[in-house]
């Protein structure tokens, strides 16, 4: 019966003795390192979870932005395609500026834009043409 008494958990003190218990402190010992295993296995669970949720988060962000970008020119668009249904002149003022045309009989001078970065690229000569 002396053997029943050594497994049952009750007769194992809890508390530390003057005389050291070497059974109470390693159920203490034991009990801090299963605690420490579960929390460290439950934070390996969850950090790329919440990880995935911070990079959606951002991506999330990131899409949305291009989304007001998107609607901010496709606003630009429907004002310069109403410009062109209604206003000859506008239509006039982007065939001078943007396609080089003139009325005939005139002449097309074209200059390179300024840029403070050094001298202007010599590969493209649109200094001046005439186009009806």
């Amino acid at each position: 019966m002396s053997s029943a008494r050594v497994l049952d958990p009750s007769s194992i003190p809890l508390k530390r003795q003057s005389g050291g218990n070497i059974w109470a402190t390693l159920v203490l010992t034991t009990l801090g390192l299963i605690i420490v295993a579960v929390v460290s296995v439950i934070i390996l669970f969850f950090v790329p979870v919440i990880q995935k949720q911070q990079r959606l988060q951002a991506e999330k962000v990131q899409l949305q932005n291009e989304i007001v970008a998107a609607l901010d020119q496709q606003q630009q668009l429907k004002t310069q395609t109403e410009h062109m249904k209604n206003s000859p002149a506008y239509v006039e003022h982007i065939a001078r500026d943007k396609l080089n045309m003139g009325r005939p009989g005139e002449t097309v001078l074209r200059f390179d834009p300024y840029s403070a970065s050094g001298p202007a690229s010599k590969g493209a000569d649109s200094s001046s043409s005439s186009m009806n």
